[in-house]
């Protein structure tokens, strides 16, 4: 598995590191496992606003966005769920954007910056 998943819990939040190289072929699997296991840390600290800091090596295939997407309620991803993300880059940001689209479109909360301050106020806002 070559990915790494820390948190934090905080008062009002959870906060997630995502370190992660897509390996092809594995793209879907491994990332439906790294939400899988961001849901249920939200279910077990009973939180739904998540700052997440995601740091991919790689792209995913456009197959595998769809599959991730297409799974996310039955991950246990709940439509009260909001997850605010932060990038390292534009690149990150950009390959990002059709999966916060999708997710979005679906009737989840999903958005992605390049810094946690801009992320953060996001996240707080009705």
């Amino acid at each position: 598995m070559p990915y790494t998943i820390e948190h934090r819990v905080l008062p009002e939040y959870l906060e997630v590191h995502i370190e992660a190289t897509i390996v092809p072929g594995k793209e879907a699997q491994e990332a439906i496992e790294r939400w899988f296991k961001i849901a249920e840390l939200c279910k077990i600290e009973k939180r739904n606003l998540i700052l997440a800091f995601m740091d991919l090596q790689g792209q995913h295939t456009t197959d595998s966005k769809f599959k991730l997407v297409d799974t996310a309620s039955t991950l246990g991803w709940l439509p009260n769920y909001k997850l605010s993300m932060v990038v390292k880059n534009e690149k990150q940001q950009h390959h990002l954007s059709f999966t916060e689209t999708a997710m979005n479109t679906l009737g989840f909360e999903m958005k992605i910056f390049k810094n946690k301050r801009d992320a953060k106020k996001w996240l707080f806002t009705e």
